[in-house]
């Protein structure tokens, strides 16, 4: 046996894996975006993804421009291989850290304003675990409830 097809061998089992994943968490944003009367296609685009849900459950601008910059900041440093070399391994965790603060923080208004009970825990869970996170935020019967901190979307 060669090393040639073990490694076609995993990419056979993974890539399929990973497409189900992926289109688990669209469906799950493409629900959740149409109950906050979003656009629904968006869901397939990442980061108008992050700004239509940051400006559908929190009126804050600052908070929405920010997520996405770090939302297109994040998708770019993975496309280029930051981090891949030396030189640059502080920028790739600069926007990883950045991505993950402002997701955390978009996640626990959506899920506050979805009324879910622990919004910390759905809010790990949805950034952490999207496939997981927003097809149980939606197969619940949640309704929603509006923007959060009386903001208007």
């Amino acid at each position: 046996m060669d090393g040639q097809f073990l490694v076609d061998s995993l990419a056979m089992l993974w890539v399929p894996a990973i497409v189900i994943l992926m289109l688990s968490t669209i469906a799950g944003r493409w629900v959740v975006l149409g109950k906050m009367g979003r656009r629904r296609w968006a869901a397939i685009i990442p980061v108008f993804s992050t700004w239509e849900v940051c400006s559908g459950d929190s009126g804050n601008r600052a908070l929405c421009v920010v997520a996405s910059i770090a939302s297109a900041a994040q998708l770019l440093s993975v496309l280029l291989g930051l981090g891949r070399y030396y030189e640059s391994q502080w920028l790739a965790a600069l926007f990883l850290a950045l991505w993950f603060v402002t997701q955390l923080v978009v996640s626990e208004r959506l899920a506050r304003a979805f009324g879910a009970a622990p919004s910390y825990a759905y809010a790990v869970g949805l950034v952490l675990l999207p496939y997981v996170g927003y097809p149980l935020l939606v197969a619940e019967n949640k309704v929603y409830l509006g923007p959060v901190d009386g903001a208007s979307a």
